[in-house]
């Protein structure tokens, strides 16, 4: 009810204000303006040239159709409305323009450059005439052209102050302005229009390369998803030319550009889609290819797409039993068998993938033990053997292949001794031809080859028995080289080769030449004292580990050779002997020596610790060689003469070593003693000088011990000597902050000393006189006067 009470209102108050306004004067018309090129002018008419230039440049045609103008031009048309209206005492004053429109030569390709032809401004002066044409009042304007349709230039409310007159609004002196700006806009424009024309063509090209682009030729695939990427970067920037958004291709697309754009996109969208699933099943695009070619027997083209499929995915399993069976189609069993086994064994396979691998290693297992068989037959035994052991390998390798071991036990081991055979009959033709090095090496084969199939050859002989032919004919040949070397006496090689033969004797049981002992021992007599007269001037010339080797050495040839009871060897090694012994005990003295006179320089240098140790390493020296019978009474006479010196020295590396491990407590009551034994043993007739322990820590860079110890004179008693090491350790720079305690100790054991004596000054004097007004022993100060005031009053 209010609402409808509330609109009545409304109403009635529009009503009656529209009552009290009366309309004075009201006039419209139409206006058309024309703009063509001219050869003088303002600055506007300047801009006007410059568009209608930009026009005559390009095929513009007339907006109503039929043949343009030689010299292009349009008109700015519109109705202006001009209107006085009178509400008592005021007037209103208004003048509007409506159906603003260009027309003339502004079809530009389709596309209607009137929006753009517009002035920049409007300029007139609006004039309000009373009944007698008389102007009253006059307004210069200048407005912005706008195209709307219509749109108010001019409004006014003035004071009425003649009533009942006919007035009248006159526009005159109107210019139609245009700037720098409009041309820009109208170049702007058709640039627009021309980028239009350009992406049709583009676009077209586009339709035109996409057809290109095919997903099904995967051997240029990349090639492909290279050249459609291009077209989607290229198309994504065509879709952000400014043209589609300042065109309004809504209204007008000539061409139908929107729908084109729209059919290019569906298209490499197709593609893309294309392109993206042949990709992702690149690897099965190529096997089914190979496939297909593998069918129609082209086995060579085949293997090149398995092998694509398998660059793209290396554990594409259904690829690698193509290849396997290619391989084994070709001939190339070995790399079938291999292929198949990392297939079955390695790889992750499908059910029909699997099942078909085992088909194929049993095929591949099959043609080993055939082509052992074959080669067996044709005594190429080491190829049957290389068969055999290739589908043994594959047997044990695959799980559940079905393999005739007793078949291929029985084909490796006519294998085997066939192999046997061979090498044995090789070696015994090139014994029989005196080549032993050649009888040597495949006698040693054929031991090796038994004990490789020793289930085979387990009881063979002729092996170990061409052995023992070899190395018995090395043995008379060792007999007679040395026989020829004894008679040239050349001993030492003679002795070489009886030594050979002796050893070949023993290792391989040979039946023995009687002569070969004493040849030998013959041979080794002037070799072995030789030896002896080299080892006795090795002994003179003081080289004695060389010296005792060929001693050693000795006594080991003369038991091999049975030269024991020689005697001439035997005064060889007895000089030798004496000899080694005599420049052992030469050596001995030389060494007490050495050390005996190192102590007494040592102990010149006061040194006495490492004067000490040079003593004991003489006794050692001469305990060592006990035989040598070396006095040692100097040494040990040293030793104790320096004991003391020794001892007090030892105290203070042990001072130290407490100081630098920060035992402070241990270095304090280690200086006690070191003091004590100073004045017992008088250590001061050894030279050395015992400073105190003030001056120890003093003179110490580690201010924590110096505060230990001033803390431990101050336990003592030592008060004053306490606070005046103190006084000096703070001095250096050390915290007092960390001496808060032993000043506050200080203070209070001066205190209850000073506190059982008469005193006459007073406690801060006292307490200044302790501190001498040190600032850094404030602390002490105010423990001194504090306690002393409490004791006093007690």
């Amino acid at each position: 009810m209010k609402r409808t009470i509330l609109l009545f209102y409304l109403i009635a108050v529009v009503f009656v204000a529209h009552a009290q306004t009366k309309l004075l004067f009201e006039e419209a018309s139409s206006k058309a303006y024309l703009m063509k090129s001219a050869t003088a002018g303002n600055s506007s008419q300047q801009s006007i040239n410059s568009i209608i230039s930009l026009l005559s440049n390009e095929e513009v045609k007339s907006s109503k159709g039929g043949r343009p103008n030689r010299k292009p031009e349009f008109v700015v048309r519109f109705e202006q409305q001009a209107r006085i209206a009178d509400t008592g005492d005021k007037l209103q004053l208004k003048v509007q323009l409506n159906k603003v429109a260009i027309s003339g030569d502004i079809n530009y390709k389709g596309f209607d450059l009137g929006e753009v032809l517009l002035p920049e401004k409007l300029s007139y002066i609006i004039q309000l005439l009373n009944e007698q044409d008389k102007e009253v009042q006059s307004y210069r304007q200048s407005v912005k052209m706008f195209d709307k349709g219509s749109f108010v230039v001019f409004e006014m409310t003035v004071p009425d102050t003649a009533a009942s007159q006919r007035y009248k609004l006159k526009v005159v002196d109107k210019e139609l302005v245009y700037t720098s700006k409009s041309v820009r806009q109208v170049k702007e424009y058709m640039e627009l229009v021309r980028a239009y024309y350009v992406a049709d063509a583009a676009l077209a090209k586009t339709l035109q390369d996409i057809a290109y682009i095919l997903p099904d030729d995967i051997d240029q695939l990349t090639q492909h998803e290279h050249n459609l990427r291009k077209l989607e970067d290229a198309f994504a920037f065509a879709k952000e030319a400014p043209f589609w958004k300042k065109l309004n291709l809504r209204q007008n697309d000539p061409l139908r550009l929107t729908s084109k754009i729209n059919e290019v996109e569906t298209q490499l969208q197709e593609r893309r889609r294309a392109i993206n699933h042949i990709m992702a099943t690149l690897d099965m695009q190529f096997y089914n290819r190979g496939t297909a070619l593998f069918t129609k027997g082209d086995y060579k083209a085949a293997r090149a797409y398995f092998a694509k499929s398998l660059e793209v995915n290396p554990t594409f399993s259904p690829s690698h039993l193509q290849l396997a069976r290619l391989d084994f189609i070709n001939g190339f069993v070995q790399e079938a068998a291999a292929r198949t086994r990392e297939l079955v064994t390695v790889m992750r396979t499908d059910p029909e993938t699997a099942a078909s691998a085992m088909t194929l290693a049993q095929d591949i297992y099959s043609t080993f033990i055939t082509q052992g068989n074959n080669l067996t037959t044709s005594r190429q035994y080491e190829d049957a053997l290389s068969a055999y052991a290739d589908a043994r390998d594959l047997c044990s390798t695959i799980r559940g292949l079905r393999c005739n071991m007793m078949a291929l036990n029985d084909g490796e081991a006519r294998a085997a001794y066939g192999l046997y055979r061979d090498i044995i009959e090789d070696g015994k033709n090139s014994l029989a031809h005196n080549d032993l090095a050649k009888a040597e090496r495949l006698a040693e084969e054929a031991l090796d080859f038994q004990q490789q199939y020793d289930f085979v050859l387990h009881n063979a002989r002729e092996a170990s028995d061409l052995v023992k032919q070899v190395k018995y004919r090395f043995y008379l040949q060792a007999i007679d080289k040395g026989k020829l070397y004894l008679a040239q006496n050349n001993y030492d090689a003679a002795l070489g080769q009886f030594e050979a033969a002796l050893g070949l004797e023993a290792s391989y049981t040979l039946t023995p030449v009687k002569e070969l002992a004493s040849l030998a021992q013959k041979a080794a007599k002037p070799v072995l004292l030789a030896m002896l007269t080299s080892g006795y001037q090795q002994a003179i010339d003081n080289v004695l580990p060389n010296a005792r080797a060929v001693a050693s050495e000795a006594i080991a040839m003369q038991a091999r050779f049975a030269l024991e009871q020689d005697r001439e060897v035997q005064i060889k090694y007895d000089l030798l002997r004496k000899r080694i012994f005599t420049q052992e005990c030469i050596n001995t003295q030389a060494a007490y020596d050495k050390h005996f006179h190192n102590a007494k320089e040592l102990i010149r240098d006061k040194k006495f610790i490492s004067a000490d140790l040079a003593y004991q390493a003489a006794i050692k020296v001469s305990e060592d060689n006990a035989d040598c019978n070396i006095a040692t009474f100097t040494a040990k006479d040293g030793h104790e003469a320096i004991a003391a010196a020794v001892a007090y020295q030892r105290m203070l590396e042990d001072i130290n070593r407490f100081v630098a491990s920060s035992r402070y407590t241990e270095a304090i009551e280690t200086y006690s003693k070191a003091e004590k034994y100073y004045l017992a043993y008088e250590v001061n007739r050894f030279g050395l000088d015992n400073t105190s322990l003030f001056d120890f820590a003093h003179d110490s860079k580690k201010f924590p011990f110096t505060a230990a110890v001033v803390s431990h004179f101050a336990a003592l008693g030592e008060e004053q000597t306490s606070i005046d090491l103190l006084t000096s350790l703070l001095d250096k720079g050390y915290s007092k902050g960390k001496t808060k305690k032993v000043q506050q100790q200080l203070g209070k054991q001066l205190a209850a000393k000073d506190a059982q004596r008469d005193l006459t000054e007073q406690p801060k004097v006292v307490a200044s006189n302790y501190t001498s007004g040190h600032k850094s022993l404030k602390k002490l100060s105010k423990a001194y006067e504090k306690e002393l005031k409490r004791l006093l009053k007690q």
